[in-house]
């Protein structure tokens, strides 16, 4: 990337959540939690010479381990301020493989805000520092992960970043806090590495690469993860020499929350798992990462977005219990999935995000819904999950990417846009009312959730026959794989029949004037009705739909267009040919290879 690393602007006061939770296993230092088990290369894992399936009793050592007490600073607070120094204590979990190959790339994981020190009654806030027997130790949640990534190739630690959370020491500054606790674990694991002070219990000399570098983050910890690597400029080749770790090779972010918005792409490889059924982070809002990203002048990596159904925010960490909240006329959460069977995506879902990243491997871009050469995928890992899914900037040619009104006359491949017995109105991202944006009923950002609420067009038909036309200057199609776009159809629209898909027919004209069709299918995962009823609203027209509204992709393969010249195409058209009527919300009209 060579775009500039923005710095935060604003301070925005976090949203603590009290939720439930399991017990907590008492704290240990360097304890062997399972037999050693000699691990596999990347090199192997990438050219499938291994089964990677990993059994319970194989899993390496995790070590729970306790660097110690220090200080951390807070710049906010004046020189003679209590809170100027923050004690902090340095513990986690960690494991590394046991085999004599190395050194390994390092996944950092980090946990979400499930308050760490007790809020004493009366009081507002919790008291920094507590007693470690109090603490509520987030962090070994993450254990199956950590295990399962250093039985394949990975040193893993899942870092106690509670001091990031607490208001008991004084307001944060966002990521001030956390940037001083990674550099400090980082820098004990490369002392350790080296071959000096060791305080992780277990041997590390030669073992991890820091300049091969990962991040995954929950809830609270996917923003701050990504806002870490914004500040300190991970994505950026030369982070090792200015920050002593890094580059990160790739982010994963987990029910990420988004009380800091932001307006930077991400810059590196990105994965958001958006879990359909979350209870905290009810709307979704770890989408908006995926909508900067998608929208980054100088989009260099690749994006995904992954809504898992039936998933909610609480059981990727396990010692949480279910979010203590309700989720009413949300049939599609009904039953949740079992905790070990999320935990259980989580972990195949970021062993393979990871040979992508790290081995370039091309093989699993098909498990990730990442196949470009394929059309989108409704499950993943053997689960019901949609895809939304960004190719890198040079493998794109995009067509509409709504950013303004005028892409609806002129896209942006440089020809015309014709509506012909089809209307189509833009809708500006963001969230507004009718009442801030007069007009803006067609978009119903008051009556749906549609995560991320990005910049769309509703396309809408009353009777069959309706055409979208995109006119192309004689493009050359014949090196990409798909004609791609994101689509969500409208709930609450009488136009679209409930329960049912909606379809319609892509065409594509060469110079000569033949044509091709190839209709969507007709149960494509992203033209589906959605699950949940209508509500009546008493503050705005037109109720609020109980489910979920996410815009998700749909891959037409350009090898099933036949009879024309694909090195030569003067036209793209949506032929609403497959339904009397219909309403949905459209973006990303684009070609991908």
């Amino acid at each position: 990337m060579t775009k500039k690393v923005k710095k935060l602007l604003t301070l925005i006061t976090f949203s603590i959540l009290l939720v439930g939770c399991l017990p907590a296993p008492s704290q240990t230092n360097g304890v062997p939690i399972a037999t050693p088990v000699d691990t596999p290369s990347l090199e192997a894992l990438a050219t499938g010479q291994v089964n990677t399936t990993v059994e319970p009793e194989s899993l390496p050592v995790v070590m729970e381990y306790n660097l110690g007490e220090t200080t951390i600073t807070q710049s906010m607070f004046p020189e003679d301020s209590r809170f100027r120094n923050m004690p902090v204590r340095l513990n986690g979990i960690i494991a590394a493989p046991s085999g004599e190959d190395g050194p390994y790339p390092v996944v950092i994981i980090l946990h979400g805000n499930h308050p760490g020190c007790p809020i004493p009654e009366g009081d507002m806030v919790d008291r920094w520092p507590c007693d470690p027997g109090v603490e509520r130790r987030n962090y070994p949640g993450f254990e199956y992960l950590v295990q399962r990534l250093a039985a394949r190739g990975y040193v893993a630690l899942s870092i106690n970043i509670n001091a990031e959370y607490t208001f008991g020491f004084g307001e944060p500054v966002p990521i001030e806090r956390l940037r001083q606790l990674v550099d400090l674990h980082l820098e004990a694991l490369a002392a350790a590495t080296g071959g000096g002070l060791n305080k992780f219990g277990g041997e590390l000399e030669g073992r991890a690469d820091l300049s091969r570098l990962a991040f995954i983050g929950h809830s609270q910890g996917a923003e701050g993860a990504y806002w870490l690597i914004q500040q300190a400029g991970l994505d950026l080749p030369d982070a090792l020499t200015r920050v002593g770790y890094g580059p990160a090779y790739g982010l994963l972010m987990v029910a990420s929350a988004a009380n800091w918005g932001g307006a930077v792409g991400a810059g590196l490889p990105l994965a958001v798992i958006l879990p359909a059924c979350d209870g905290d982070v009810f709307i979704q809002d770890g989408q908006l990462y995926y909508e900067i990203t998608r929208l980054d002048p100088e989009p260099s990596s690749w994006a995904s977005s992954i809504w898992l159904e039936r998933a909610n925010h609480n059981y990727f960490n396990e010692t949480l219990s279910d979010e203590s909240v309700s989720r009413p006329g949300r049939p599609d959460c009904k039953p949740l999935l079992q905790p070990e069977t999320q935990r259980d995506f989580l972990s195949d879902y970021t062993l393979d995000f990871l040979t992508k990243i790290f081995s370039q491997e091309s093989e699993v871009a098909a498990r990730l819904g990442m196949d470009l050469q394929a059309q989108a995928p409704d499950e993943l890992f053997g689960l019901p999950a949609r895809v939304a899914a960004l190719a890198p900037g040079p493998e794109r040619l995009p067509i509409l990417v709504p950013a303004s009104e005028a892409e609806l006359e002129t896209n942006l491949a440089g020809g015309s846009v014709t509506a012909e017995g089809v209307t189509t109105f833009y809708c500006e991202e963001g969230y507004y009312t009718p009442t801030v944006k007069p007009g803006s009923e067609p978009c119903k950002r008051v009556n749906l959730v549609i995560p991320g609420n990005p910049a769309m067009v509703v396309v809408s038909w009353s009777q069959p026959g309706g055409e979208l036309r995109f006119s192309l200057p004689e493009k050359d199609l014949s090196q990409f794989s798909a004609i791609s776009l994101r689509a969500a159809v409208d709930p609450l629209s009488t136009l679209n029949k409930a329960g049912t898909y909606q379809a319609f027919t892509i065409e594509v004209v060469d110079k000569q004037g033949n044509t091709a069709t190839v209709r969507t299918r007709v149960d494509e995962p992203a033209l589906r009705f959605p699950d949940g009823y209508e509500e009546e609203n008493d503050t705005f027209e037109g109720g609020m739909f109980t489910g979920r509204v996410p815009l998700t992709s749909i891959r037409i393969l350009l090898r099933d267009f036949t009879g024309v010249d694909l090195s030569a195409i003067q036209e793209i058209a949506l032929l609403f040919d497959q339904s009397p009527s219909g309403s949905f919300f459209m973006s990303d009209l684009e070609l991908v290879r």
